[in-house]
């Protein structure tokens, strides 16, 4: 029995390190997570570049913030009166995105940094709106 003894310890060894992550656990010590952390991005979700909620840039002339309400509106700075198209977006610093629901500032980023020049998620760290640029992969 000590060959098939030995094949029924490593088969249950890789069952275990298969099954133990799907048992359910009756203590939750090791859950670190507080309740806002653990929402899903479900709460209200949108995707698309012309739902981006509202960026805020960084004026090249004065330095002041420009605010853009949408994706699609022109860039202009209510300082010094420059104007700027939509498409000149990624020309400027991206200073902060505003959450369309509370008006809170969102965290925002980019996972494929060298594809786009442009943020690709932002979500809201006060009522977990989130926003995506696209969910294709």
């Amino acid at each position: 029995m000590g060959r098939a003894g030995f094949v029924y310890r490593v088969c249950k060894r890789v069952l275990d390190k298969i099954i133990d992550p799907l048992r359910s656990d009756e203590a939750i010590e090791q859950f670190t997570l507080s309740i806002p952390d653990a929402q899903t991005t479900t709460v209200d979700s949108v995707q698309g570049w012309r739902n981006r909620p509202a960026a805020v840039l960084q004026c090249p002339g004065c330095g002041d913030d420009m605010r853009q309400p949408s994706a699609i509106a022109d860039i202009s700075c209510t300082n010094c009166f420059r104007e700027f198209p939509e498409e000149e977006f990624d020309d400027h610093e991206l200073l902060r995105m505003i959450c369309p629901r509370c008006d809170c500032d969102m965290k925002h980023g980019r996972r494929h940094p060298r594809m786009y020049d442009v943020p690709e998620w932002a979500t809201c760290p006060n009522c977990q709106y989130h926003w995506d640029l696209d969910h294709w992969y």
